[in-house]
């Protein structure tokens, strides 16, 4: 029986021009025969119980060795599957063990290099592409110190470069080496002295297309390696700063480790991030469930936050209701009467080129309670309109701009001791202006402008125009009305102005002293035997009923300087507060139209047109 002794693997390997020593036994004595892809290379002499035969090299590709005992007891063999390759050698370990030296001229003229290689090669070694050291004959190990009388060095800020080349006739490969040369020893490990991003701590969106940046600075010279997961990304070698720009458009949503090193022949140092990479997430607060109905008292809340700050708008209708100029991780809006039926509630999250949202559906189907007062109707409406703004330049500025209106009519009733009832009503109109971006005011600048009259406020609201006109049982109703425009709450009668009432046969003191006994929200309950006592000398004087109340005027009138760009402009969210009384004889319906227009300019307004009907001491209702 033929044993394999050296190798004993019967599968083997070795680049092109290796030679092989292979070696096997029998286990009686023998004439041993050795054969390479069946060619007889070698025969021992008679009565031996092992061979051995060198195949000086062997052609690419794959090959047989095989060994034949033979004696009088007969034949025995065993063979080895030898893959002869093409591969260049492999440099497996290298001294110094930095590719970064750090050195007085003295020391690193007493330095000792030594290089091992996989399979045997030649050496050369170039400093600054200068040959200063060559080994001819083929080793796997080779050691050097370089002579000073022929090696070019530089002091420090100038880099040496030690290029390392070995060579067989598989190929080459090549080490490089950074030296720097120092005036005094420098010995202590390098120190990373800053980093950027500071934080060990970082956050980044998932999914965004942007890149983040990495970098750092050493007190001396070293290789910087960036790594992410430990995985090397990206090296730089004999610096004392580096700058990393990591493209995560595909990493994973998640804690990333990034590492970054800076080592050399003294020793190293290293700095830490904790890379969290986030998926957006909004999170419905409250109301935590998606789908809602009515108020929850006298208003609705809706609060949604986010996993990190990031741009926020909230939206009514897609109409944007808020919006904080900076990044925030909490938004809220609290809704105190908005329009019968479905509406959608939508919050969107904006960061670094992503865009996630969510929103609620609610549903109203009847109006919240308000104290003394209540609500008749709540409607909004929406228009779109373009604006073109040319400054002195000549440069011109388009907008498109979102104008809202939203009008809310709510009132407040008493009996009188006759059985009539007198109503108050309280109409709040309210109208908004926003650029199709969401902002406010919607202000154009020019790009080369220098002053501020280069700054064109695009539009605002004008004027207002309220026709309240009796239709139906005329004789059944005392109409009277009091504008307060400007005001910033409900109140009746604010300043006492009544209007429209002047020109007609009325007692103005006792109409004012009854306007002026009505009741004020929250105020204690109001003596109804006053205010008839007050009606009947009114209307005892009065000989033409008042049946319409048109009147038109300007918004309140006000300029608001913008400290940080002197740009001055008009009013672009105004409410107006309007109030008027309706007296209804005991039994008897009246009915009036409400007709509220407001106006951007002569050619632009938006219209709310509403027919009210009112039974005698119920409430009014809109047909």
């Amino acid at each position: 029986m033929v044993r394999l002794v050296d190798p004993a693997d019967p599968n083997i390997g070795d680049p092109v021009g290796v030679e092989r020593t292979f070696t096997a036994a029998c286990d009686q004595p023998a004439t041993m025969t050795v054969y390479l892809d069946g060619t007889l290379v070698h025969t021992s002499a008679s009565g031996v119980q092992q061979v051995s035969y060198t195949v000086p090299s062997a052609p690419l590709g794959q090959h047989m060795v095989r060994v034949v005992a033979a004696n009088a007891n007969g034949t025995g063999e065993n063979y080895w599957n030898w893959n002869v390759v093409s591969t260049p050698p492999v440099i497996t370990s290298v001294l110094p063990g930095s590719d970064c030296l750090v050195d007085t001229t003295e020391s690193f003229f007493q330095r000792t290099f030594e290089i091992i290689t996989d399979i045997a090669s030649k050496i050369r070694v170039y400093v600054n592409d200068v040959l200063t050291f060559a080994q001819e004959t083929y080793s796997t190990v080779m050691s050097w110190i370089f002579d000073r009388t022929t090696t070019p060095v530089n002091p420090d800020p100038f880099v040496n470069i030690i290029r390392i080349v070995v060579e067989n006739t598989n190929g080459t490969t090549e080490k490089i080496i950074y030296s720097i040369i120092t005036q005094a020893p420098v010995t202590s490990a390098p120190v990373i002295t800053s980093a950027s991003p500071a934080e060990h701590t970082i956050t980044n969106i998932a999914g965004s297309p942007g890149r983040r940046t990495f970098g750092v600075t050493v007190d001396q010279p070293a290789t910087i390696i960036f790594s992410v997961g430990g995985r090397e990304k990206c090296r730089f070698s004999a610096v004392t700063d580096a700058t990393w720009e990591c493209d995560f458009s595909g990493y994973s949503a998640g804690i990333h480790s990034v590492v970054v090193t800076a080592s050399n022949s003294n020793g190293s140092d290293s700095f830490t991030w904790s890379w969290n990479i986030l998926p957006l997430v909004i999170t419905l607060e409250e109301p935590a469930a998606q789908n809602v109905s009515n108020y929850d008292t006298s208003s609705r809340l809706f609060r949604a936050s986010l996993n990190t700050p990031a741009r926020l708008t909230m939206y009514f209708d897609d109409r944007p209701i808020e919006r904080p100029e900076s990044e925030v991780s909490t938004i809220l809006h609290e809704f105190k009467t908005v329009p019968l039926g479905n509406h959608t509630i939508r919050v969107v999250a904006e960061k670094d080129g992503i865009t996630v949202e969510d929103f609620w559906n609610w549903s109203v189907s009847e109006y919240p309670p308000l104290g003394a007062q209540k609500v008749v109707l709540c409607k909004t409406f929406t228009k779109a309109t373009s604006r073109t703004h040319t400054d002195h330049y000549h440069v011109a500025t388009h907008a498109t701009l979102i104008t809202y209106i939203s009008e809310e009519l709510r009132f407040e009733k008493c009996q009188l001791p006759d059985d009539s009832w007198i109503y108050l009503f309280h109409l709040a109109v309210g109208g908004s202006i926003r650029d199709d971006e969401g902002g406010k005011p919607p202000i154009v600048r020019s790009a080369v402008a220098s002053h501020y009259d280069d700054r064109m406020y695009l539009s605002d609201f004008d004027i207002i125009q309220i026709d309240i006109k009796e239709t139906e049982n005329k004789d059944s109703q005392v109409l009277f009305s009091a504008f307060d425009p400007f005001c910033y709450g409900i109140y009746p009668l604010k300043d006492g102005e009544i209007r429209n009432i002047s020109d007609n046969a009325v007692a103005y003191d006792l109409v004012c002293s009854v306007l002026g006994a009505l009741p004020i929200p929250g105020s204690a309950p109001l003596s109804a035997i006053f205010v008839f006592s007050r009606l009947c000398g009114l209307f005892l004087a009065d000989t033409t009923r008042i049946e319409r109340i048109y009147e038109s005027f300007a918004y309140e009138e006000h300029e608001d300087v913008r400290a940080t760009s002197g740009v001055i402009f008009g009013p672009c969210d105004v409410t107006n507060y309007i109030r008027w009384i309706v007296w209804v004889n005991k039994g008897h319906t009246i009915r009036f139209n409400l007709n509220v227009k407001l106006f951007e300019n002569a050619y632009d307004f938006m219209e709310v047109n509403e027919e009210i009907s009112i039974d005698s001491s119920q409430d009014p209702i809109v047909l």
